[in-house]
């Protein structure tokens, strides 16, 4: 495909004539100019979550903790380390003091190789986005620096995005749901948010980036999430509407 770097800027590619966002946020539309990926649920299972609650196979069953007490903790170090450059060992070194057992670097090694797993159809889903390399295909995503560039690697992103529009929380120091300013927030001031289409699988980010005049798709390839009146397409619906 062609490479994506050499198209024009993002904010510049849309039809004048179709900029009317609010009209229909989360219909089909008009065709988006660029298309912003969520990671989390979307491309790619939600890290944490998966390696440390997984049912019979995440961290908190496979060394008998708390399930409960495990989930405190993973949320407290996701805020932390989602919004900061940090190295994958200092993480499971905090969780381990957190939990006060420390995680085996071999166990962690287990956990990735069976829990971090990408979307089946997310190849598809950014080809179809990319259209042969005529529309910038950028990622909007709260994540960690090391589970970003282990989901970069296996989704072969670099294939596919647009460095120019890639807005990580770890780099940003901020979050979706952040306060005032959020990564949303930055993504709007680099592209044109109505001719631009957002896929995201949690409610409260659809709503907030539906309110700064970005194109929706609520989609969860795992199931669950959105809800609030955001009604979750599939991967054969998402993939019929990129394609359009």
């Amino acid at each position: 495909m062609d490479d994506p770097k050499h198209t024009d800027d993002p904010r510049h590619t849309a039809d004048p004539q179709h900029t009317d966002g609010a009209r229909n946020p989360d219909g089909p539309g008009d065709r988006p100019s660029v298309v912003l990926f969520d990671l989390g649920n979307v491309l790619f299972r939600d890290p944490w979550e998966a390696l440390l609650l997984t049912e019979g196979a995440g961290l908190a069953d496979r060394i008998g903790l708390d399930r409960g007490e495990v989930e405190a903790a993973g949320r407290r170090l996701w805020r932390r380390f989602s919004v900061v450059e940090a190295d994958e060992q200092a993480y499971w070194d905090a969780l381990g003091r957190e939990l006060g057992r420390a995680v085996p670097p071999s166990l962690v090694k287990e956990l990735e190789e069976h829990l971090l797993l990408a979307n089946p159809a997310a190849g598809e889903l950014l080809a179809a986005a990319a259209d042969g390399g005529s529309r910038p295909v950028g990622i909007a995503s709260n994540n960690t620096s090391f589970w970003y560039a282990k989901q970069a690697e296996r989704l072969s992103l670099h294939r596919w995005v647009d460095p120019r529009l890639v807005f990580l929380s770890h780099e940003l120091g901020v979050t979706k749901g952040a306060r005032g300013r959020g990564l949303l927030e930055a993504a709007a001031e680099r592209t044109h948010p109505p001719s631009t289409l957002l896929i995201e699988d949690r409610a409260g980010n659809l709503r907030r980036a539906r309110g700064l005049g970005f194109r929706t798709a609520a989609y969860a390839f795992e199931g669950a999430a959105a809800s609030e009146g955001f009604k979750t397409t599939d991967s054969r619906e998402l993939l019929r509407r990129l394609s359009v």
